[in-house]
């Protein structure tokens, strides 16, 4: 039994993919038992689940493209009104309209993605804001989203439930879509940030003319780092919508967008973890915490201190802190074990 312990057990929980799939477990295991919490706690925990989900694929953009783009909140406005417009308004089946607006995405992250071949830095990150807010006022000027909102599925005149193969969706399955999404999602983002393309990333970053003498195209690695990040944040909206069943257009604007950065720097823009734990502290400490003791300000102060002192401090965001206090507190337990037991070298 040990044998088997420590030659197959063991080396399956190491793996990192292991624990990814823990999580989405978790999740799954928290919908099922959502009566023993109270609703502003477990409307926290799935919000920043997905917006997790924006956050992985803002991180890969950022982190490993060196490309600061604040248009993340475009693409969970084109998940968000996109799958409901798609749903409601055409007809379509709940996964067609999934595949549809997933395909709006990625011909409008080609497009940013263009864009980022001749600008870099502060300049592209003003130019993508200034694309998401046309985004945003495309959707603001769609008929029927004139008031800014969607509406729910059932609101107004032709309602029509939200369903997939006759089952009729409630927003506690919206939690299995987001834990499958979520799991998915980080698995991908692991398997890219460890492979060629995420080295290939990484050099574009350091120094575009030294990626470029190696070989490696910037056209293609741009785009494509622009692709998984439009698709990540379009499935972000999409799983929004499912749980919500309602989507603001005011939601996914430019502060939205600024909080993903927030989330990611203050987390670590290089590391998974650091990702899911910075999105719960800017997003899941303000919805469950600071907006039901009605203390919205001082969230923001906050986040703005974090984001000094990670930036000044720990740029490689609280994972690194954390790392750091592991690793005190492993030096400390072996000086302790020195003075107890003596010196053995």
């Amino acid at each position: 039994m040990k044998r088997l312990l420590n030659e197959k057990i063991m080396p399956i929980i190491k793996k990192p993919q292991f624990a990814f799939v823990m999580v989405g477990i978790v999740l799954v295991i928290f919908s099922l038992a959502s009566s023993l919490f109270t609703p502003s706690l477990h409307s926290a925990i799935v919000m920043t689940s997905y917006y997790a989900l924006a956050g992985l694929g803002f991180a890969l953009l950022l982190g490993y493209g060196g490309l600061a783009s604040l248009g993340t909140g475009a693409f969970v406005g084109i998940g968000s009104f996109g799958l409901h417009y798609v749903y409601r308004y055409l007809d379509q089946p709940l996964l067609i309209a999934i595949v549809v607006v997933i395909i709006i995405s990625i011909f409008v992250s080609i497009l940013f993605g263009f864009v980022s071949l001749r600008i870099s830095g502060m300049y592209l990150a003003i130019v993508t804001m200034g694309l998401s807010q046309i985004v945003v006022e495309v959707i603001r000027n769609i008929p029927n989203y004139a008031s800014g909102t969607t509406g729910g599925f059932l609101s107004g005149e032709n309602p029509k439930p939200l369903e997939i193969f006759g089952y009729r969706l409630l927003a506690n399955d919206a939690i299995i879509f987001t834990a499958i999404f979520l799991v998915i999602g980080m698995i991908v983002i692991y398997n890219l940030i460890k492979s060629p393309t995420g080295r290939a990333l990484l050099s574009i970053k350091n120094s575009d003319t030294a990626a470029q003498t190696m070989g490696i195209k910037l056209l293609k690695y741009r785009l494509f780092s622009f692709v998984i990040s439009g698709i990540y944040g379009t499935l972000a909206g999409v799983l929004s919508m499912l749980y919500l069943r309602n989507a603001n257009v005011n939601s996914v604007g430019l502060t939205f967008a600024l909080n993903i950065l927030a989330a990611v720097i203050i987390g670590g823009t290089k590391s998974i973890w650091g990702i899911i734990l910075g999105t719960f502290v800017i997003f899941g400490l303000d919805l469950a915490v600071f907006q039901r003791f009605n203390l919205g300000t001082y969230s923001i102060i906050l986040n703005g201190v974090l984001i000094i002192v990670v930036v000044m401090f720990y740029p490689g965001g609280l994972v690194q802190l954390f790392s750091d206090i592991k690793k005190g507190i492993k030096k400390l337990i072996k000086k302790v074990k020195v003075s107890y037991y003596g010196n053995d070298e």
